[in-house]
């Protein structure tokens, strides 16, 4: 009995340390964002942003953290750039990072494919959000990781004030991602 309790205790320990850990390789990741002005998309880019995730021993994953810095954000013109870091929009000054948590990621129906829902903080407001993904193993080991959602801005108040409308600035926000992932267990 007492090995059977001893074997039962050393199978559970070894499970709990299987977990795979990973993370964005930075250079081979992509983080972007797109509001519209009058209709018409405006491409962004986050360029500081971390991904770490866990895995079960099936590489299925379980649970993530994503760490904005949001006065990375870059939407292609050094003028839009200023804009956007201000207090009606994102203020970054007060609010220098977003983070994503999630501990409660489903596999849906179909092969690959994935939800993550979990809080998404950003300026002041804290909301629960879906994050539908792609996850697949590539040859080299590495993970690639895609995915696409849309964002309300006004239920961070990005763009308060004057911009709260969404009359020449759209309320809803584009955010898709591509990420390349390597394991940090070695």
């Amino acid at each position: 009995m007492k090995i059977n309790i001893l074997f039962l205790l050393m199978s559970l320990a070894a499970g709990l340390t299987s977990a795979e850990q990973w993370r964005d390789n930075s250079a081979a990741s992509k983080l972007y964002f797109a509001p519209s002005f009058e209709g018409l998309p405006i491409n962004g880019e986050f360029r500081q942003f971390s991904v770490n995730i866990s895995s079960d021993p099936n590489l299925q994953p379980e649970s993530l953290i994503v760490l904005v810095q949001i006065a990375s954000a870059d939407l292609g013109s050094s003028d839009l750039n200023e804009a956007i870091q201000m207090v009606d929009w994102f203020d970054s000054q007060g609010f220098a990072e977003a983070r994503f948590s999630s501990d409660q990621i489903v596999a849906t129906d179909q092969d690959n494919q994935f939800v993550a829902s979990g809080r998404l903080s950003l300026k002041a407001a804290e909301k629960t959000i879906e994050v539908p993904f792609s996850w697949q193993q590539s040859a080299d080991g590495s993970i690639r990781m895609l995915g696409e959602l849309k964002l309300d801005r006004g239920d961070f108040a990005i763009g308060s004030g004057e911009w709260s409308s969404g009359d020449q600035i759209g309320l809803a926000v584009k955010v898709w991602f591509d990420l390349n992932l390597v394991g940090t267990n070695d």
